[in-house]
C-alpha cells in the first residue's frame, strides 16, 4: 500500500473535501439509479375490465395465443405488461387477421 502525505491543509478541511467527493459520486450514481418495478399480475376478471371484453373472450384469447397467461397454483394471471401490449395490438392489428 502506498502512502500518501497531504500537506497544507487541515485534516477538518481534507475530511470536508473528501466528504464531498464521495457525496457527489454518490448522488450521480443515484441519479443515473432506476429501480426495475415488480411485475403486476392480473386476475381475469381486470384483464377483461381493461380490454373492455368479457371473459368468455379473454378465455378464447388465450386459447388463440393471443393473450398469455400463468397459473401460480389453482389460480391464473395474466402479466400487466403484456396486456397491455395485447391491448396495443388489438386496436391496430387484430381486425386486420
Amino acid at each position: 500500500m502506498q502512502n500518501i502525505i497531504v500537506t497544507g491543509i487541515s485534516l477538518d478541511d481534507f475530511l470536508l473535501v473528501l466528504e464531498k467527493a464521495i457525496e457527489k459520486k454518490i448522488n450521480e450514481k443515484l441519479e443515473s439509479f432506476k429501480p426495475e418495478e415488480p411485475t403486476k399480475y392480473l386476475d381475469r376478471k381486470e384483464v377483461a375490465k381493461l380490454l373492455k371484453v368479457s371473459l368468455v373472450t379473454i378465455s378464447a384469447w388465450t386459447k388463440e395465443g393471443r393473450l398469455t397467461s400463468y397459473r401460480i397454483g389453482k389460480l391464473v394471471r395474466f402479466r400487466s405488461d403484456e396486456v397491455e401490449a395485447a391491448l396495443i395490438k388489438r386496436r391496430f392489428r387484430w381486425r386486420d387477421n
